[in-house]
């Protein structure tokens, strides 16, 4: 009995039974499977192992004395990103538990709806002077020792009917031990109460149940949608770092030319071929640029810790994020029309599904409610049956029983309280309805939006090409100017910056581009997350 009440054996039957409800209910939400709900590490995370990764051989250049920080850290691709995230985020496990508690919860549920069974005992040692008599030829007082047992077991079922059946099984066993006497007295009792009016009835008995299964069904759309969020946002988020980085680059470029341009129009200077002033613009702009290339490493390396914290690595562990994902980046077309969009985005969304179901939900409490407005009539029956008195073994006399059938009514001569809750039900129907509503209102608010930003950044990238060729064309015209000795260095200045200007808005407008297009499929229920955090678009002949 010990090892069968062990802690261990209850964890390990709320495991089965939780996952036996999460299992089952996955096969009715897409996009979700066994292996994306299992807690599989049930343990401490000790860390995501990355010791099957490439070490980076030295660090970059243009990260000047920080080089070091990436000299042999482990190049991170997006693929193990992604994967890594999926098994280690802090976030990600904590969407899993949710989701695993909203389950367990539905085992209580169903276990109200099952027979409960109890057992009890209790035993008792007495000695008892008190009472006593004085035998003849004796002066002393004589004890009462005895021994008692009191030992109970039985059920309660709640069916689904409404009908509550009770069972109650108690034997007293009473031993006097001068004499070595023993009485015993068993007694059964059965109980059964049927409403028939108010509480009777298969839809409002199984309502809190209904509800908890219904609920566990929304949580696992809500963490399908989840899925699909925390992908694009830990996309958008390996992204950022190599946008900041790129951008660490690019300012190192800018401030070696200024480096370049310094020295060379020093050595004029001492020629007397360029003025005091020239050289002074120069200098600053020199100055402006190392300030702007220090300042973008310190942002490169906090959102490089920041990712790394997201992932669920150690902000200690020597990451350097895979640079060639950038070059892999392209402008690509939806191939689809907006108004096809919103088509399949008002069939495949799980919050779509869920805000229709919360009406029928609110549908349903109305039923319940107006049961509570009808009066109480229920039917008992009782039937109870003991052993003979001073019997001294424990059986039951089954010829001494006891049965009484009975009806209660109670009328409902205030149902205050009862019709407050019927009319607020069909308050909350309303509700439900108005947000149905706005549900899908927002879901084509979102995919119009998306197209938009979609457009944009497009339009925004071909923007950035142009600007990017027409300031390289500026720089190699001013430095040409400059070696022929008729440049300005105000307009070199410009130029110089401006590229720089340029290079960064198109990488940035590039991998706008990108999300945005992840983000549009999120928005319309396409983008399928796999088990290790790669992602597919899946356009299919959605129906409703």
């Amino acid at each position: 009995m010990a090892s069968s009440c062990s802690p261990e054996l209850y964890r390990n039957r709320a495991d089965r039974e939780t996952y036996t409800i999460l299992f089952d209910k996955a096969n009715d939400v897409e996009n979700v499977s066994p292996e994306d709900v299992a807690l599989t590490d049930s343990e401490p995370d000790s860390g995501p192992d990355l010791s099957k990764l490439m070490p980076n051989p030295k660090g970059a250049d243009f990260l000047g004395d920080f080089a070091h920080y990436e000299r042999g850290a482990k190049v991170l691709g997006l693929d193990e990103a992604l994967e890594t995230g999926i098994r280690h985020s802090r976030e990600y496990r904590s969407a899993k538990e949710n989701l695993y508690l909203s389950a367990l919860d539905l085992t209580l549920a169903r276990h109200r709806l099952s027979p409960i069974f109890f057992a009890n005992g209790t035993g008792t040692r007495a000695s008892d002077s008190r009472n006593f008599k004085l035998e003849e030829g004796m002066t002393e007082i004589v004890a009462t020792n005895t021994f008692s047992r009191t030992q109970s077991g039985g059920f309660n079922w709640l069916l689904k009917t409404g009908a509550r059946v009770s069972t109650d099984f108690t034997q007293d066993f009473l031993r006097i031990m001068t004499g070595n006497q023993s009485i015993n007295d068993s007694d059964l009792a059965v109980s059964i109460v049927q409403p028939l009016l108010q509480g009777g009835g298969t839809t409002v008995t199984l309502e809190a149940l209904t509800q908890e299964e219904r609920n566990v069904l929304y949580d696992l759309r809500d963490f399908a949608d989840f899925r699909r969020s925390f992908i694009v946002d830990l996309v958008s988020d390996y992204y950022s770092v190599l946008l900041a980085r790129d951008l660490v680059k690019n300012n190192y470029v800018a401030y070696e030319g200024f480096l370049k341009n310094v020295e060379r129009e020093e050595a004029l200077a001492e020629e007397d071929r360029r003025t005091q002033n020239q050289l002074g613009r120069l200098r600053q702009a020199k100055l402006q640029s190392e300030s702007r290339w220090i300042s973008a490493i310190r942002v490169y390396l906090s959102r490089l810790d920041e990712f790394k914290i997201t992932l669920g690595v150690p902000v200690e562990t020597k990451l350097v994020l895979d640079d060639s994902e950038l070059r892999k980046l392209g402008i690509e077309a939806p191939g689809i029309t907006r108004d096809q969009s919103v088509e399949v985005a008002l069939v495949t969304r799980p919050d779509l599904a869920t805000s229709a179901d919360l009406v029928a939900d609110a549908e349903r409490r109305v039923k319940v409610a107006k049961n509570g407005l009808l009066p109480k009539l229920d039917v008992a029956l009782d039937y109870n049956s003991v052993s003979d008195p001073d019997d001294t073994t424990p059986a039951i006399n089954w010829d001494r029983r006891r049965w009484a059938g009975s009806v209660d009514l109670d009328l409902p001569l205030d149902r205050k309280a009862e019709r407050n809750i019927y009319r607020a039900t069909f308050i909350e129907l309303e509700r439900a309805k108005r947000s149905n509503e706005l549900s899908r209102d927002r879901a084509r608010l979102e995919i119009f939006e998306a197209w938009r930003t979609l457009e944009q950044e497009r339009l925004s990238f071909d923007i950035s090409e142009q600007g990017v060729a027409l300031a390289a064309r500026r720089l190699e015209e001013q430095l040409l100017l400059f070696e022929l000795g008729r440049g300005e260095a105000r307009d070199l200045v410009d130029a110089q910056e401006d590229l720089v200007d340029a290079q960064n808005q198109r990488t940035a407008t590039l991998i706008d581009h990108t999300l945005a297009r992840l983000r549009l499929w999120r928005d319309m229920g396409i983008l399928y997350i796999n088990h290790d955090g790669s992602w597919a678009e899946k356009l299919q002949k959605e129906t409703p």
